[in-house]
């Protein structure tokens, strides 16, 4: 038909790929691999007994481990944290009493051996003491309610750091093994851990011992214990036991949850090819303590608000936050847990896999949702981060245990997924979907890196993977692809070469990668063609010159587009021809090139002018978060008013289209959508809309099931930020007796949006209470700041209670926990207050987070400076413009 000929395009291919200095890592090594932790003894196997104290929140146990000694040592190191080590012994066979020695600092115990063993196996048997937190770090517990009273609930969350909060263990990737876990409990709690329940021993006193089955070899991250007062649901599929286990009253709200469950066993089973390899897999929803969820091997532990549905009360958004949740955290099971990561640096193997995977999963199951598309927004998000100076690689160096908790980052989880939907674009799904499994099949039960996914998909495709994808993982940034087309003979010649895509940062290192570049002429929609452009121009030559061209086809690839200005504007002119993908990355490259000083804020405003009729949520989607992005910029600006004018004059088309109430038979997409409308309208002060809110508020206080499900979260926002105090105290009421984490997260946001300060104190007095889990009170303060006009308001109120405030803030979250507070701000000298505070107040860890805050604060005081004026005059022109035409 059309584009490159095969031969041609192959020839191209292999001459790109040599054509650059290829980076690459090694292959996985042990002995290379790195960590902090000497290799010269690993662990086999953990047998751990923990018995814990529910009253005091402390625990005693032991855990005795078989060790191999590779190379002779006359010292023993492991971690452990927070505990005293009560007493150790080594077993050589003869028993040697050790002295135990405790690094603070490094998060380790040394064990000083009287004299050098040599190689060989032994037996570590150490007591220790330790602690029950109530940050989510090693082992947790959670006070809630349930409907026979007040319980505690036992967790774990283990990943990157903390098994060794919990007992003394080699707690880093590469260090796999066995563990048999036993523990001690009140009779009437149900515990679950990876493994089944090998049996149960009465005790005395009203307490059982429960001992779990040997674990297959894996890492410490992996371990869990969870124990309660707790329900459960039960099915099988494909042999393996199925549950939801939940608190008191909740298990029926773990139906969607367990169905999700059976579906992507079997889709999982069949799309690795490989089985899963465990004889259970629980879903256990936890009711506060930690946010998200973790993968645990066979017990994957979630925050109950993304595992549990009530029809009644859990809006659309819920039901696919759940489904896309269990996806994430099922893939696990396969990478991360059956295959896993290294080390930190190569983090992304786990959570990029996890998040490309959550999206192809779902989409399969639910098409109607559109998926692909919707992960344009968060792909488009991460590329915004990573034009900045403050980015880093995929792959980058990981040196202690704050630097692997801010590992856990968007560059890792959306550039690293859009990176693999690029690669299996190019590569073909079916052959990229061979490479999957040649990897999971040759490291079963090891560790790897990404050599090694590079090596298995370049083995089945016969393509230069490594060559072409090294320079995504080493090197941070992206590209930009410069675009133009002229006719020639009758011919459409294509133009391309690239440059480093950069916002803010006129000093960037210039850099280059191997770009599969995805090309599609609108005459000839359904094809597309592919160009490896390297560091030298390339072309390409159509057959006709009929239609326009459009790069990143199908918006699969991770760079931005640059068109030269005669084909944007027939794009543009063009726009609602394109499939919706290409409509999406059209408007999501030209804000960035606004971002990027390559264009003006008018531009995007015509290209958002020319869509007519447009009914799809993503692209939808991304106009509101433009115009809420330009909205913090109009804080205390002249032009905020017409801005609000104009943005309401936009939106209202779509609610009148969508209505206030669900129809019967529509896509999930317009429920979640009309939810999104209605919240931006009220905040930009759209008297009906307001109105409209508070008349349906007035009724649920009344008729709790009056109020749809889907309206539950825009209603009371809207509600709760024109609040009065009468309002404000209902919204309250409401919240302290909310039964599930849902609706609780629900009204307490509702709190937190309150535009009178008075009430906006009031909910920030909340942070530092006992009202709420401790996790959720501290970001009560996050979402005060993230309401614009109570920024200050809520700094001001945690300067003086930072270290109070960070002190009930678990690991995970704390290097940015005060840059989320600033986040909103829009004036340089905030970013500079921002850093300097951290450098004096937090910790020289905390720095990182600080500074890509503080870079993001910059670049919206540029924009504001730069494309404010610009904005506001196009906006007034506008509205006089509609004006006259009424």
């Amino acid at each position: 038909m059309f584009g490159l000929r095969s031969l041609r395009f192959l020839a191209c291919l292999f001459a790109a790929a040599t054509a650059l200095t290829a980076l690459a890592e090694s292959p996985f090594s042990f002995a290379s691999t790195p960590g902090q932790l000497p290799k010269t003894v690993v662990p086999r196997h953990y047998s751990i007994q923990i018995r814990p104290d529910l009253d005091k929140f402390t625990t005693r146990g032991s855990v005795t481990v078989d060790i191999e000694v590779l190379k002779p040592v006359k010292e023993i190191v492991l971690n452990a944290l927070e505990m005293e080590i009560t007493q150790a012994t080594l077993f050589a066979p003869q028993e040697i009493p050790l002295k135990p020695r405790l690094n603070l600092a490094n998060q380790t115990v040394s064990l000083k051996l009287p004299a050098k063993i040599a190689p060989g196996k032994y037996r570590l048997v150490l007591e220790f003491f330790g602690q029950i937190a109530e940050q989510a770090q090693g082992l947790f517990y959670v006070k809630y309610a349930a409907p026979s009273g007040k319980k505690v609930l036992l967790g774990t969350q283990m990943e990157p750091t903390d098994a060794r909060r919990m007992f003394p263990c080699w707690d880093e990737p590469v260090f796999r093994a066995t563990f048999d876990l036993s523990v001690t409990l009140p009779e009437k709690h149900l515990a679950i851990s990876n493994m089944p329940v090998e049996h149960e021993t009465s005790l005395a006193d009203g307490l059982k011992e429960v001992k779990f089955a040997r674990t297959p070899p894996m890492p410490s991250y992996l371990v869990v214990l969870v124990a309660g007062e707790l329900e459960e649901l039960k099915d099988k599929v494909a042999g393996v036991q199925l549950r939801v286990i939940t608190t008191e009253g909740k298990k029926e709200q773990g139906r969607y949850a367990l169905a999700a469950t059976k579906k992507l066993l079997t889709y999982y089973n069949q799309y690795f090819g490989i089985k899963y390899p465990l004889p259970k897999l629980d879903q256990i929803a936890i009711p506060g303590g930690f946010s998200g969820a973790m993968e645990n091997w066979g017990a994957i532990t979630y925050n109950e608000s993304v595992l549990l549905f009530d029809p009644q009360t859990s809006s659309e958004q819920t039901r696919q936050d759940i489904f896309v949740t269990v996806a994430h955290e099922m893939a696990h099971q396969w990478f991360g847990n059956l295959v896993t990561t290294a080390w930190w640096d190569n983090l992304w193997l786990n959570e990029g896999f996890a998040t490309w995977m959550e999206t192809k999963a779902t989409d399969h199951f639910n098409p109607d949702w559109q998926m692909w598309l919707n992960a344009g927004a968060e792909k488009t998000a991460v590329m915004s981060g990573d034009a900045r100076n403050t980015t880093h690689p995929i792959q980058t160096p990981i040196e202690n245990e704050s630097q692997a908790n801010d590992a856990f980052d968007s560059i890792t989880y959306q550039k690293g997924g859009a990176l693999l939907r690029m690669l299996e674009s190019y590569l073909g799904e079916e052959t990229f979907r061979r490479g999957i499994h040649e990897y999971l099949a040759a490291h079963l039960y090891s560790n790897t890196t990404t050599a090694d996914l590079w090596a298995a998909l370049e083995k089945v495709s016969g393509k230069p993977v490594q060559s072409i994808a090294a320079g995504w993982t080493e090197q941070p940034g992206l590209p930009v692809v410069m675009v133009k087309t002229d006719c020639t003979n009758s011919q459409q010649v294509v133009s391309l070469e690239q440059q480093r895509f950069t916002v803010h940062d006129p000093d960037a290192e210039s850099l280059q990668w191997k770009i599969p570049v995805a090309l599609m002429n609108t005459a000839h929609a359904r094809s597309t063609s592919f160009v490896l452009l390297d560091d030298k121009p390339a072309s390409a030559t159509f057959p006709d010159c009929t239609g326009m061209l459009k790069a990143n086809a199908g918006d699969t690839g991770y760079y931005r587009v640059a068109y030269a200005p005669a084909l944007f504007r027939q794009l543009q002119a063009a726009i609602n021809q394109l499939p919706p993908a290409d409509r999406l990355n059209l408007l999501n490259d030209s804000w960035a090139m606004v971002e990027a000083e390559r264009a003006s804020s008018v531009d995007y405003f015509e290209l958002v002018e020319s869509l007519h009729g447009e009914k799809t949520f993503a692209l939808w989607d991304q106009i509101l978060s433009t115009l809420n992005f330009i909205d913090e910029l109009e804080e205390n600006q002249p032009g905020r008013a017409a801005f609000h004018e104009y943005a309401c004059r936009l939106l209202q088309p779509q609610l009148e289209r969508l209505g206030w109430d669900s129809h019967s038979h529509e896509p999930g997409t317009d429920s979640i959508l009309r939810g999104r409308i209605i919240t931006t309208l009220g905040k930009f002060g759209n008297p009906s809309v307001i109105a409209e809110a508070q008349v349906r508020f007035a009724k649920f206080l009344l008729q709790p099931q009056s109020l749809a499900a889907g309206l539950r979260p825009p209603v009371l926002e809207i509600v709760g930020r024109y609040s009065d105090r009468t309002t404000y105290d209902q919204i309250h009421a409401l919240a302290r007796k909310a039964k599930g984490t849902e609706e609780r997260q629900l009204l307490y946001r509702a709190l937190s949006g309150a535009l009178d300060p008075a009430l906006a104190k009031a909910t920030l007095a909340i942070s530092l209470t006992d009202e709420i889990v401790p996790q959720e009170a501290t970001h009560i303060v996050i979402d005060v700041a993230g309401n614009g006009e109570q920024q200050v308001l809520a700094w001001d109120f945690a300067q003086p209670r930072i270290k109070e405030l960070l002190a009930r803030v678990d690991s995970f979250e704390r290097n940015n926990y005060v840059p989320a507070i600033l986040d909103t701000f829009s004036d340089t000298p905030r970013a500079d207050e921002l850093e300097a505070y951290v450098k004096t107040n937090v910790t020289e860890d905390a720095l990182d987070k600080a500074r890509q805050t503080a870079e993001g604060i910059r670049i919206k005081a540029a924009i504001k400076q730069r494309e404010l004026p610009a904005i506001d005059q196009w906006i007034a022109r506008r509205l006089v413009k509609i004006s006259d035409h009424k």
